[in-house]
């Protein structure tokens, strides 16, 4: 692929283990795949039809290998993904029920910095991605991330998606909190505004953040559907997708590229959350981090 893509990612991509048939402490059987927020993005914008580059670090190791060759294959542009001889590629292991490990302390992607971004074309691209991931994994990768929101004139979209046992995890809303000045679209779920806000309602938590600085906000209820507010301040809802929950992980970031795409075509928001809820219930239905988005 060349030229600059549409959509240009940055973040940790892990190998990733799914164990199919129990939870983590029991099962024999596992489903191998990989997981990061910003690349299942990625990947979901291609299979939708758009261009999309994915920003970040890999071990020289199999696994490292193993997600270049996957997201190649994806047609995700991987131009600017350094392979890092001293840290490995970061690992998950995970079941359908909630169990999630990771093993990235140290990883290939804790080293990411603005050093990364130097050659990436940010200023030409229609939208930036990044998530609050990122600033957790280590203090360069922050730096990282703030030097995307800062060098982007395009949308710039950031998704909350709070993670434990991270570096900054215990720190997390200080981390992120200062992004969202430089944000255009935030996106997250009831309980990650709930850690910044403390609003009863969805429509109340977009309100108070778009005090925060984004113009438009999305608050993603899973089961109970979802909802944003439009730059205009008026608030859209729309009931859930109906899913078969074979698999949740995943589904929130197809989401993010369903939402995002149709917002780049110029759908306006309520068709954006329901081509968002679309993409995210196949995903839910499947195996897999992104292995379920419809293509084009």
């Amino acid at each position: 692929m060349t030229g600059t893509p549409h959509v240009i990612a940055v973040g940790e991509t892990m190998f990733s283990l799914v164990a199919l048939d129990g939870p983590l402490d029991e099962a024999t059987s596992f489903h191998a795949t990989h997981g990061g927020a910003e690349s299942n993005t990625c990947v979901a914008l291609t299979r939708l039809g758009r261009s999309a580059a994915w920003v970040s670090r890999l071990g020289e190791d199999p696994s490292g290998d193993r997600i270049l060759a996957v997201l190649g294959r994806e047609g995700v542009q991987l131009s600017w993904v350094t392979r890092d001889p001293d840290r490995p590629t970061g690992l998950m292991l995970r079941d359908t029920v909630g169990t999630v490990r990771y093993y990235r302390t140290g990883s290939a992607a804790s080293a990411l910095s603005p050093d990364d971004l130097e050659e990436v074309p940010i200023e030409d691209a229609l939208a930036v991605f990044a998530t609050g991931i990122t600033p957790l994994l280590e203090r360069d990768p922050g730096r990282a991330v703030r030097a995307l929101l800062r060098r982007a004139r395009g949308t710039r979209v950031l998704d909350l998606n709070l993670r434990t046992g991270l570096w900054g995890s215990d720190r997390a809303v200080a981390l992120i909190a200062p992004l969202l000045r430089s944000c255009d679209l935030v996106l997250g779920g009831v309980e990650e505004f709930r850690a910044f806000e403390d609003e009863p309602t969805p429509q109340r938590l977009a309100l108070a953040f778009v005090r925060r600085g984004p113009r438009e906000v999305v608050v993603k209820g899973g089961s109970s559907g979802a909802g944003a507010l439009d730059p205009d301040g008026r608030w859209h809802e729309i009931a859930p997708a109906p899913v078969r929950d074979v698999d949740p992980v995943g589904a929130g970031d197809a989401f993010d590229a369903g939402y995002l795409h149709a917002r780049l075509d110029g759908a306006d928001v309520p068709e954006a959350l329901v081509e968002g809820a679309r993409c995210g219930a196949a995903v839910a239905a499947s195996i897999g981090d992104a292995d379920g988005v419809p293509r084009a």
